[in-house]
């Protein structure tokens, strides 16, 4: 689709003609061939209104402030993606990527909590690539209304703004509950009844997740056995058949709730993560055990998994997590892959919420001292089965989904085991991938994805300015 990148002026009323709304350059109507004087619509977001117009001699679109301020754009001259489709006479002006949260949760790090730099890097990033990026909550969301409020970045300080609904919106609410809420999910039917692409679409469960992948051939390879837990018979069939499992609760994520029974000689041993140890406790008889389980799961749906004999980092256990994303062409692609190892040979899980340390791809294989050879297959393995997973995960699932965290195991021997699939992947700052200046590499793919599907090829630019993390965190009005 054709398209160029030109700024957009807010002109004062009074320096249009009588009944203009919008003043195109000359050079722009020749490239798009627009002809005749017949009023055409002027789309921003989801936002449509029709315009009358006149050509002019300026290289910058000049939109009449009223009609502005209809429309939703902002006061500053900026530099946007532009659309003009002759079959329709629709103008469409640049990407406008909506992020959305279930409610302000101000803290230290800023008025968005832990995922403030995230949304500021979506943002400026936005605004550097030619496109608009803002941050709004469930309650600015109206079947009425096809504004929204919402929060966008600039000059080192958050503005809250009125912004048209936006055509690719993020989900990033970060509450099961309140994503499970029926008033949550009317909201979110009112923005795809506008038209708006959602993704990603919500969080998963564990056990839904397990049935619809193991139906398919390509995952029995490198799926543990999975089953859920029923009941005592259940659980004790399972520890029959395997020395030591992990009971996950089937809603749950960041390591919560996570419990591994090992099976001995002389009993069965019980281990769980609390806020800042693992509690390890040995039970004679499974009659006890179940007993203390049952008070423990709190009648929460359970999935029961088999223990898997995975490589260590100084008795630790590790995994990996793969973050996979859309790509600017559509595609699943690897952002990054980084190794997770937990804290102490007693911890029974490697999340970073839970004190695991992370470590790059390669030096995780060299710590538990696979040859150059095993390390070159495994990492290639490793790649392989990530973005097999995603597929396999998009062809099965319901809803859209353009990022995924999953959680893969090696073993001794080097075989790669696929141990869970999330749908919102930690947007905080404790990665490898963000250690550097500027946007982290996932909010790239991130915008590139949004910008594609909106229909404009992201702003190339020779020289990328350098996103700072600022600390200048004020909220203005």
């Amino acid at each position: 689709m054709p398209q160029r990148y030109t700024r957009i002026q807010r002109t004062p009323d009074q320096s249009f003609p009588a009944a203009i709304d919008v003043l195109l350059p000359a050079s722009f109507v020749k490239q798009y061939g627009i002809v005749g004087k017949k009023p055409f619509e002027l789309m921003y977001g989801l936002r449509t209104i029709t315009a009358a117009f006149e050509i002019t001699t300026s290289s910058v679109i000049k939109i009449k402030e009223s009609f502005a301020q209809r429309l939703g754009l902002l006061e500053e001259e900026i530099a946007y993606g532009l659309h003009f489709h002759p079959a329709t006479r629709r103008l469409v002006i640049g990407p406008i990527v909506g992020i959305l949260i279930s409610r302000m949760v101000p803290t230290d790090e800023g008025p968005f909590g832990s995922i403030t730099d995230f949304c500021r890097e979506v943002t400026q990033t936005c605004r550097l690539r030619g496109g608009l990026g803002f941050i709004f909550t469930l309650d600015q969301i109206s079947r009425e209304k096809d504004m929204v409020n919402g929060w966008t970045y600039r000059n080192g300080h958050w503005i809250k703004r009125v912004f048209p609904i936006p055509f690719c919106t993020y989900n990033r609410i970060g509450s099961r509950k309140v994503e499970e809420r029926e008033e949550t999910k009317e909201k979110i039917a009112i923005l795809k009844e506008k038209g708006v692409l959602f993704f990603n679409e919500q969080f998963l469960d564990k056990w839904q997740i397990h049935q619809r992948m193991s139906l398919l051939p390509e995952t029995a390879s490198f799926t543990p056995y999975t089953d859920l837990y029923k009941g005592a018979a259940s659980l004790q069939a399972m520890l029959q058949k395997h020395p030591y499992i992990y009971l996950k609760p089937s809603s749950g994520s960041l390591g919560r709730g996570i419990i591994r029974l090992s099976r001995t000689q002389n009993g069965y041993i019980c281990q769980y993560a609390t806020l800042n140890d693992t509690v390890t406790r040995r039970y004679n008889s499974f009659n006890l055990l179940h007993q203390m389980l049952r008070s423990r799961m709190r009648k929460q749906p359970y999935l029961m998994q088999q223990g898997l004999h995975l490589i260590k980092l100084k008795g630790g256990i590790v995994d990996f997590r793969a973050l996979v994303q859309k790509n600017k062409n559509g595609e699943w692609s690897i952002t990054s892959i980084v190794g997770r190892s937990a804290p102490t040979c007693k911890s029974i899980v490697s999340n970073v919420a839970r004190g695991g340390t992370i470590l790059p791809l390669g030096n995780t294989l060299i710590a538990a001292g696979f040859s150059p050879a095993a390390r070159a297959s495994i990492t290639a393995s490793v790649r392989q089965h990530a973005l097999l997973i995603a597929r396999l995960f998009e062809q099965c699932t319901e809803g859209h989904y353009a990022e995924l965290g999953i959680d893969l195991g090696v073993d001794r021997t080097g075989k790669v085991w696929l141990l869970e699939i999330n749908s919102k992947p930690s947007k905080t700052n404790n990665s490898l991938a963000n250690a550097g200046k500027g946007p982290r590499p996932s909010v790239i793919r991130l915008v590139d994805y949004c910008f594609y599907r909106s229909g404009y090829i992201p702003n190339p630019r020779k020289k990328t300015m350098q996103i700072k993390r600022s600390s200048k965190r004020r909220l203005s009005p």
